[in-house]
């Protein structure tokens, strides 16, 4: 009886890790969308044209920092860049929090934006909250979610 649920076990586990996760972030992580329940998620949507967005980087390191126990914050390249052209721009504008190269869009049923800069929050049970249009700060972030 051990023996088969051991088995069982390792099959699971063998099975996660093969599985492709619900989104993957430029440096392979994959993440699984039960795995982000419990806190709030934001997707902010950038691009290098955009001089809000890139004004919005550090709120969005600091806010991750500051706040990691209760939010995960994602980003995702507007024009859609993967690899090297992806990497190369986080880098020159100091993005540290996770870049998503699969586009969320689909996942949380919302649109992609027209006008950048946009973030969308997900709440604690993995559904669309709120959408952000405009510049942010970390203490717009905050209130949003009510956390300041």
């Amino acid at each position: 009886m051990n023996l088969f649920r051991i088995s069982t076990l390792i099959l699971i586990l063998f099975l996660q890790a093969c599985s492709k996760g619900d989104l993957v972030t430029s440096t392979n992580e994959k993440i699984f969308l039960d795995d982000l329940l419990g806190k709030w998620t934001l997707i902010n949507y950038w691009a290098d044209w955009c001089p809000p967005c890139i004004k919005e980087i550090p709120e969005l390191n600091e806010l991750s920092t500051e706040f990691s126990d209760d939010v995960n914050v994602y980003v995702f390249n507007f024009d859609r860049l993967e690899g090297d052209a992806l990497n190369e721009q986080l880098l020159r504008f100091g993005v540290k929090v996770p870049s998503l190269i699969t586009d969320p869009e689909l996942l949380y049923e919302y649109d992609v934006p027209e006008a950048l800069p946009v973030s969308f929050i997900i709440d604690k049970n993995g559904k669309l909250f709120k959408t952000l249009k405009g510049p942010q700060t970390k203490e717009s972030f905050l209130k949003a979610m009510s956390l300041n």
